[in-house]
């Protein structure tokens, strides 16, 4: 009999944490909500649209399950964003591949349809005045597509000290590495809330599998 009833008061515990975890993640999401809702652009910052605009993207992949990282496309002649995209892994079935930056790509590249011709001089990796800008520094897989795509320039509003590339780009493969030669890849130039807001939906659910993984 006491055995049954320590028995079910850990499960009523169990079950109570869980709810209390979920309660609090649902209060960090409200609040971040209210925080991107509430924010005017800070034009002192000249990418401060763009950071807003990809931090609201990575609210929606949180709303959908997924990571909270968002990314879009920037014509630099136009000042105009040619593509939005974001994190999907978990949406909705788990894709490996979906970083933000993977699912910009697929769709501007869908989108387009680039086609191989035989005039050197019209290459389908030629993304001339094409910017990306992430919320997320690109990690290793990203980075290499990046490259692969022809885009040359690449803004990330907050850095991933723990797997991102492109501050490490000296770490990439001798082929990668002259392949990006004349790249530029560096922190966009925005307001210290946008990266606050970045890195605190990229945080709200960074990488828990990998602790939970099994040895």
């Amino acid at each position: 009999m006491i055995k049954r009833f320590y028995m079910l008061f850990f499960v009523v515990l169990f079950f109570a944490g869980i709810t209390w975890a979920f309660d609090g993640d649902k209060e960090k999401l409200i609040t971040l909500e209210k925080r991107i809702a509430s924010y005017s652009i800070n034009n002192s910052f000249k990418d401060d649209l763009f950071g807003l605009a990809v931090v609201k993207n990575a609210l929606v992949s949180i709303q959908e399950g997924s990571g909270g990282i968002g990314a879009c496309l920037v014509d630099s002649s136009t000042g105009k964003v040619v593509e939005y995209g974001r994190n999907r892994q978990y949406t909705t079935y788990f894709r490996s591949d979906l970083h933000a930056e993977m699912d910009l790509l697929n769709r501007y590249e869908d989108r387009v349809q680039k086609k191989r011709t035989s005039n050197k001089d019209n290459t389908p990796r030629d993304c001339k005045d094409l910017v990306l800008i992430t919320s997320v520094e690109p990690c290793p897989m990203c980075l290499t597509r990046i490259i692969n795509s022809g885009i040359k320039t690449v803004l990330y509003v907050v850095e991933d000290k723990q797997g991102g590339m492109a501050t490490r780009i000296d770490s990439l493969p001798p082929f990668w590495r002259k392949f990006a030669a004349d790249r530029e890849f560096r922190q966009a130039d925005c307001s210290p809330e946008i990266r606050k807001i970045a890195h605190d939906l990229f945080h709200f659910s960074h990488r828990n599998f990998v602790g939970k993984r099994v040895k």
